[in-house]
């Protein structure tokens, strides 16, 4: 019995541990945005800075939410599920941008994009995992 108390606590413990690192990932990325939208956007080849303040602004609520939902003592594995599919959903949205055209990304823009899908990707399958061991 105590085996499985230890091993519960340690998946309770790296999900814990994958929603705060999203949250500091999320609240970096966020004030980056805000605080650089116009370098970045010209980075990124776009038209106005106004898609990253916003952007910035989500990713800060998001940072907060992340935060929240990792501090109490004991996580629902749902909420570690949920966020798993709010990142999945993050990273199809980011493969959509670069396959499509709607946005002229400069070069430089689509391995920033497909490189922060990569890590986002990474914590949804992190978040995932620990979510079912957690279960």
């Amino acid at each position: 019995m105590a085996s499985h108390t230890t091993s519960q606590n340690s998946d309770f413990r790296l999900l814990r541990r994958t929603l705060r690192g999203n949250g500091i990932f999320c609240g970096l990325s966020g004030a980056a945005f805000i605080v650089g939208a116009a370098p970045i956007t010209t980075f990124l080849g776009l038209s106005t800075p106004i898609i990253l303040l916003v952007l910035g602004l989500v990713l800060l609520l998001t940072a907060v939410s992340l935060f929240r939902a990792a501090a109490p003592h004991s996580i629902d594995y749902r909420t570690g599920l949920l966020y798993a599919i709010i990142d999945s959903v993050w990273v199809v949205g980011s493969v959509i941008l670069l396959l499509g055209s709607w946005i002229p990304f400069t070069t430089e823009g689509k391995w920033a994009v497909g490189l922060v899908a990569v890590i986002v990707a990474l914590f949804a399958s992190l978040e995932f995992y620990s979510s079912l061991r957690a279960k």
